[in-house]
């Protein structure tokens, strides 16, 4: 008994003796800020990965930055990233409370932005359970069909391209999650969610409310002089919920008209036809995300490919050549993508250039931690910059460059060099992003298809100068035109 209690005390006077060394630590470097507001008023409401990238350069790969009394720690090396969002994901897996875009505007129970637990796993198992190697050639049977539509209606209209784009993407997506047949882009299914996806964006930018460094804000009324945030999230979340009902409902009708196809929705209620409210409230919001998730940022994808190939027509010219050499005439299939390692790079490094989500979303610090000799506090938000790691010079040598050729054929002395893109475009640690998979097939088959049927050539920015990225969590290429000639007839 009395060693016993002898223990006891040894190990607490460690814990307290620990936690005084941790709270004797300083925080990560960073920019100064000013009293009160921190660095709120530095903070980009756009382009915030490209600031918080040329800071790293100052303060190095860890960064501390305040919004009033809040911490975040920026993350802008390979390293830092595995040590802390993947060897130590249990800590940080968490999200972020974010007033604006979580409990105002109603978005913290979509799974992507849902803490780390059972909503949060079971939100990903459903998902994982419908895109996976298993449902993979039904999957496919969907995006080739789309794909060949998509080649048809760029060929009578090249000069809609963003609008064909935006229409392919999101017709297979609402073919998939809900068995919905899209004519064309002005279905209001599609024009809905793209809503919501800007209205997501913008208000979940870092530094972009008020209310998210004071969050005693969110308590005032709605009528109050400078609560205009409240009206906006309000309105947000009514959207928002207006069409997860409405294309939840179209799902559900299908089935008991005895009309639907396979879907996620559809499948998930043909296995279980008495659900519970509760599991009702969780297919219609994960359906939502299935759907949403994936078309903003493979719209940015197939944006940048068509930008790149313009620019570089050597590139399009060797990517071309290979797919002509397994596909003829026809139009390529994903049984020919294990034939095509040019395009595979070519894509990597569409990933790599511009990634569409270039500063991760936030993860959330459960409790103190211990970096590199810094205090990591409790309760910080940690966002990993994804664009200043796959634009790291010791990592992707001559980053700025568009260099398929550098994930082919690397020797033994290359191998920690251009690693693969991917699994830093899709998030960190239990955070990936589950539609990885239809990410990447889509935008595969699209440009596989593209490659074999046009030219592409002559970029012009609609307001001059030079293409730039911009936008809020997902980022975007600014408005361009540019020529597409048929190869062939389509």
């Amino acid at each position: 008994m009395f060693n016993l209690v002898i223990l006891c005390l040894v190990s607490l006077l460690a814990y307290v003796y620990s936690v005084r060394n941790r709270r004797q630590l300083s925080v990560p470097p960073g920019p100064r800020g000013i009293p009160l507001l921190g660095n709120a008023l530095q903070l980009p409401k756009e382009r915030n990965w490209l600031t918080f990238a040329e800071w790293a350069k100052t303060y190095g790969p860890v960064i501390h930055v305040s919004i009033i009394s809040s911490s975040i720690i920026v993350l802008s090396s390979r390293e830092a990233i595995s040590d802390l969002l993947e060897k130590r994901s249990l800590m940080y897996s968490d999200r972020p409370v974010v007033p604006m875009a979580g409990e105002l505007a109603g978005m913290e129970q979509f799974t992507a932005m849902a803490p780390y637990g059972q909503r949060h796993r079971e939100g990903r198992k459903l998902i994982l359970g419908a895109i996976n190697t298993l449902k993979a050639p039904e999957l496919h049977i969907i995006e080739e069909s789309k794909t060949a539509d998509f080649i048809s209606r760029l060929a009578r209209s090249p000069f809609e391209l963003r609008s064909h784009i935006r229409w392919v993407v999101a017709s297979i997506l609402l073919q998939i999650t809900y068995g919905i047949n899209a004519v064309d882009y002005d279905d209001p299914f599609i024009r809905a969610m793209e809503r919501a996806l800007k209205d997501f964006s913008d208000i979940a930018a870092p530094g972009a409310y008020l209310v998210d460094g004071f969050p005693f804000l969110k308590h005032i009324p709605e009528c109050f002089p400078g609560a205009s945030f409240k009206r906006i999230a309000r309105e947000v979340s009514d959207r928002s919920l207006q069409l997860e009902r409405k294309l939840y409902r179209t799902a559900r009708d299908q089935l008991d008209h005895g009309t639907a196809t396979h879907s996620f929705v559809t499948d998930l209620l043909a296995n279980n036809r008495n659900p519970t409210p509760e599991e009702h409230e969780m297919y219609q919001q994960v359906s939502t995300q299935f759907f949403g998730a994936g078309l903003d940022t493979t719209v940015s994808s197939l944006l940048s490919f068509f930008l790149i190939m313009a620019q570089h027509p050597e590139i399009q010219r060797k990517a071309q050549a290979e797919v002509d050499a397994f596909v003829g005439d026809r139009l390529p299939k994903f049984s020919d993508r294990e034939d095509m390692p040019y395009l595979e790079a070519v894509l990597k490094e569409v990933h790599r250039c511009n990634p569409s989500v270039p500063l991760a979303l936030p993860h959330y610090v459960r409790r103190e931690d211990v970096y590199a000799g810094f205090r990591i506090p409790a309760g910080s938000t940690v966002f990993a910059n994804t664009w200043a790691v796959l634009h790291d010079p010791a990592l992707y040598p001559r980053p700025e460059e568009v260099i398929p050729e550098r994930y082919l054929d690397r020797s033994d002395e290359q191998s920690d060099l251009n690693p693969e893109p991917r699994d830093f475009a899709f998030g960190y640690g239990r955070r990936v992003c589950p539609g990885r998979m239809l990410a990447e097939d889509t935008l595969f088959i699209v440009a596989a298809s593209v490659l074999a049927s046009f030219n592409i050539s002559d970029v012009i920015p609609r307001e001059g100068g030079t293409v730039k990225y911009g936008g809020g969590i997902i980022s975007h290429p600014d408005d361009f035109t540019c020529t597409i000639t048929p190869r062939r007839a389509v």
